[in-house]
């Protein structure tokens, strides 16, 4: 990317379910540190080739998901790639979305309510899913990833106990 790192993003939701910024040291004490979070150049390079190869990509998703049909594979398979195939084409359109914004000269940190909002519905949806997978006995206790799933859920609920005490 080339770009020097200015300092790191993080989001967060208040309570009014809004995107906040705020601005943090590369490492916070108590906090592990985090590498998913991009540096921003100063001056964005537009590139109108990144955002044709975004729609050729978001195109053939869409076309793959309607090409592999039901009966093709297991259910589960296919319902599994159809979400990732959309949560792809999501995130696409989200980037190119924040690039047209930049491009215009606009905050694009709007468009974050959005990507927040689907990250939500996407986690929601994948714990209904396990969930359902555990009640049918399609995961058990020797599936692997599972002991790092739960740590992660009760994380979660500690975080969310706090936006909703009650």
């Amino acid at each position: 990317m080339g770009c020097s790192l200015v300092t790191e993003v993080r989001s967060t939701i208040g309570r009014g379910g809004h995107y906040s910024k705020r601005m943090a040291p590369a490492h916070s004490p108590g906090v592990p540190a985090r590498k998913d979070f991009a540096g921003m150049a100063s001056k964005p390079q537009q590139d109108p080739e990144l955002s044709s190869r975004l729609k050729k990509t978001n195109d053939e998703l869409k076309e793959l998901q309607d090409s592999v049909k039901t009966g093709m594979i297991n259910v589960k398979v296919l319902m599994d790639f159809r979400v990732a195939s959309e949560r792809a084409r999501q995130a696409s359109v989200a980037v190119q979305r924040w690039l047209e914004s930049q491009g215009k000269g606009n905050d694009p940190y709007q468009l974050m309510n959005e990507v927040m909002k689907q990250r939500v519905e996407m986690t929601t949806q994948l714990v209904k899913d396990v969930a359902r997978d555990l009640e049918s006995l399609d995961l058990d206790f020797d599936t692997p990833g599972l002991p790092a799933l739960n740590q992660a859920v009760r994380t979660l609920a500690e975080r969310l106990t706090k936006l909703f005490p009650h």
